[in-house]
């Protein structure tokens, strides 16, 4: 079974331990690809180590994960593994638990548990119908009001037929915005593409084949979520 790696480079070398570790995942198994999706120049460690392509800043990961994807042109029998770069391992054994849960009949794995919602497809953020954002060949599935389970896109796991079989990622093509302190922001678009990619999930396959490594928030005994950088202090 192929196994494809995509990181959103954000952080690099601000987590070293990380970057070691997949250029060792990388090197010592045939069967698995790790591939850097940047949305700014990467590390010379990364150049020199990975495949990676540095594409234009939009859509935070959600765009990272979609323009590697659409450069990619993976096989659908191909489980992903979709990973932010400021994530610390704890046990790398959590590639065959997820693989496990596939083999299952699970469709997406994440990390920690993330807060499920109810999104209704006519209410409007940011001066749009959340259905507005959606491609105009899968609104269909944004019939009504849904209790939707949600992934936290830190760490996603999913075979790359099943999230074409929903139509991938829903992006709000938009560039981040710096804040007065030069950090970036972008106006509640992760929460918005999280919530309609958990939409999809639970109409198409349903909440119960939606899975987690633990039942703690950015949290299992795998990997820990430091979001988007800031929680490395809490390990």
């Amino acid at each position: 079974m192929k196994l494809q790696f995509i990181i959103v480079g954000w952080h690099f070398d601000n987590f070293p331990d990380l970057v070691d570790q997949l250029i060792e995942l990388n090197e010592n198994n045939d069967n698995i690809d790790v591939f850097w999706t940047c949305h700014k120049n990467p590390s010379q460690k990364i150049k020199e180590n990975f495949n990676y392509k540095v594409f234009p800043n939009l859509g935070l990961e959600d765009g990272a994960y979609q323009q590697a994807l659409d450069y990619l042109k993976i096989d659908d029998d191909t489980v992903l593994f979709l990973l932010h770069d400021d994530l610390v391992v704890k046990d790398w054994d959590f590639i065959n638990v997820c693989l496990n849960q596939i083999n299952l009949g699970y469709k997406i794995i994440g990390n920690g548990v993330n807060y499920p919602l109810t999104l209704d497809p006519q209410e409007v953020k940011r001066g749009i119908k959340h259905i507005d954002r959606v491609k105009p060949e899968f609104q269909y599935l944004f019939s009504s009001p849904l209790f939707c389970y949600t992934i936290r896109e830190s760490f996603m796991c999913i075979k790359r037929g099943d999230l074409g079989t929903i139509g991938d990622f829903e992006v709000v093509w938009e560039e981040p915005i710096p804040d007065e302190n030069g950090k970036y922001h972008i106006g509640g678009i992760g929460n918005l593409q999280q919530s309609l990619l958990g939409y999809k999930l639970t109409k198409v396959f349903g909440k119960e084949k939606i899975s987690y490594l633990s039942n703690n928030y950015q949290d299992s005994n795998y990997l820990f979520e430091c979001s988007r950088g800031k929680n490395k202090s809490k390990i």
